[in-house]
């Protein structure tokens, strides 16, 4: 239990403290009955309050002010991702004078010279602007009187590689690293800025949203159009609305490379990009981080955008890229990469029905419900609360198990399908009811049978490229489910993180 001595202003139950900075809640946050119970964060944990740590919550719903005093909650909160900062007035935030622009290049035609030589000169009030040509096939031209530096290199290495040429000639304390697809503003950088307020802070991202196919400079055709309205509800680049502490296993494990503002001396705390890696190396970065101790944060209020591919070819390269690198990350990062993370007792429940026995799936789900009211004594109306929290917690499980059958385990459904009738079910609707739940709930400027189309493209490329780098690299962790016993787990939560 947190036993906090705010003093200062006064706030709720007669508690005073000074407000130095404000937060937003997660839209994960539940405080039931306004008690000394507090459910939130990614995955989520249960925090048992104490009255002065009552009085934070209640400050903390009300306007988004806490205490210098409360920091140790604080702290706790935000790191469960239950809690975001936002940008404050008093706050020692990077200045346009403090970054320097990193610009890792691949060109293959005179158009995306021409389109990153008008794009860089929009950034001339920033010290140093790095463009790092990767042994293009077109060398990108210097620029003399400016404030760009060209760097060819003479062999391709991969973009990790070309970041970290290019971090050797930054002198500025922070760096930003700009994918040369991505249309940003030098106002999108300094507004990022802002939200660097926390101690240990090694990165801070943007949402990459995709380029809408109207906003394309030159004609598209109606596969890129298809293509670009898929992208625009379900890329990859794009981590969503809500911010986030960015860790593995939480709801937004990575961000990617596509924009990120870095502090240079962390950067080399860990060593830079892995220069191995050819893709997945902003995946790895960010981990590393992590586990150094470091904070990694995405900040969807500030909007970048980035250009989709334009044909089915394309995007089926791409994401087999993104899935051989899975192999490589699952052997530097074991358990980080398993492609389901569901309760036990949640696998049960789907298995039953799934194996034609749902009364029994429902006796599970009954059952587990049960077990966790017991090990939640402690919350206001335990059973429902319980109900509640296992109900959605086999839901999303449900997701997750249809999601990793149909992205990861497809080849071996698929031949569970050619001998099972139940199977071949099983398959039909891990593929058409997450697709088209999606497809309703986002609204795509696509009709239901291209989303699901795409959708499938997606997935089983994703999955076919996973299958390819643990064949190729003889390590299977990317292939195996992370199984837990969560009712356990929340126990221990209780504990531990209140």
């Amino acid at each position: 239990m947190l036993n906090d001595s705010p003093s200062g202003d006064t706030f709720p139950n007669g508690y005073r403290f000074a407000v130095h900075q404000r937060y937003s809640l997660d839209n994960s946050w539940r405080r039931p009955k306004k008690g000394n119970v507090l459910i939130a964060g990614s995955p989520l944990r249960i925090f048992r309050l104490s009255t002065a740590g009552q009085a934070i919550a209640e400050s903390l719903e009300q306007n988004g002010e806490a205490p210098s005093s409360g920091q140790l909650l604080i702290t706790r909160l935000i790191d469960a991702g239950a809690l975001h900062p936002l940008p404050s007035l008093e706050a020692d935030t990077p200045t346009v004078h403090d970054i320097s622009i990193v610009i890792p290049l691949f060109a293959r035609s005179e158009n995306d010279i021409s389109r990153v030589q008008n794009f860089v000169a929009e950034f001339s009030a920033f010290p140093h602007v790095v463009v790092v040509d990767d042994a293009s096939p077109i060398a990108f031209p210097e620029m003399p009187n400016t404030n760009v530096t060209v760097h060819r290199q003479e062999v391709n290495k991969g973009p990790g590689a070309a970041r970290n040429a290019g971090l050797t000639f930054v002198s500025t304390p922070y760096v930003v690293f700009i994918d040369s697809d991505v249309q940003c503003a030098p106002e999108d950088i300094c507004e990022l800025a802002k939200w660097w307020n926390l101690p240990q802070l090694a990165v801070l991202a943007p949402r990459v949203k995709s380029l809408k196919w109207f906003q394309f400079g030159a004609a598209i055709s109606p596969y890129g159009a298809t293509i670009s309205a898929y992208e625009e509800v379900r890329s990859p680049l794009d981590m969503g609305a809500f911010p986030a502490r960015v860790r593995a296993g939480t709801r937004v494990s990575y961000v990617p490379s596509a924009l990120l503002l870095c502090s240079v001396s962390a950067l080399a705390a860990v060593g830079n990009f892995d220069e191995s890696l050819r893709t997945g190396e902003d995946v790895d970065l960010i981990w590393r981080l992590d586990a150094a101790g470091y904070s990694c944060r995405y900040e969807p209020s500030v909007e970048v955008h980035h250009l989709p591919r334009t044909t089915i070819q394309q995007l089926a390269e791409q994401r087999i890229g993104y899935g051989e690198s899975a192999a490589l990350l699952a052997q530097k990062h074991h358990g980080a990469l398993a492609p389901l993370r569901v309760s036990g007792w949640s696998t049960g429940v789907w298995a039953s029905i799934a194996l034609g026995f749902p009364i029994i799936g429902g006796v599970v789900a009954a059952g587990t419900a049960v077990a966790l009211s017991r090990k939640l004594r402690f919350l206001p109306d335990a059973e429902k609360e319980s109900a509640r929290l296992a109900t959605l917690g086999h839901l999303h499980a449900g997701k997750q198990i249809a999601s990793a059958v149909t992205r990861v385990w497809w080849p071996i459904a698929v031949l569970l399908a050619l001998v099972s009738r139940r199977a071949r079910w099983a398959l039909c609707l891990a593929a058409f009811v997450p697709a088209l739940s999606d497809w309703w709930t986002s609204r795509p400027h696509l009709d239901p049978v291209r989303y699901t189309l795409l959708r499938w493209v997606d997935d089983m490329s994703y999955g076919f490229g996973v299958w390819k780098g643990v064949v190729r690299e003889g390590n299977y962790d990317a292939l195996i489910p992370e199984l837990s016993s969560w009712p356990s787990n929340m126990q221990q939560k209780t504990s531990t993180e209140a």
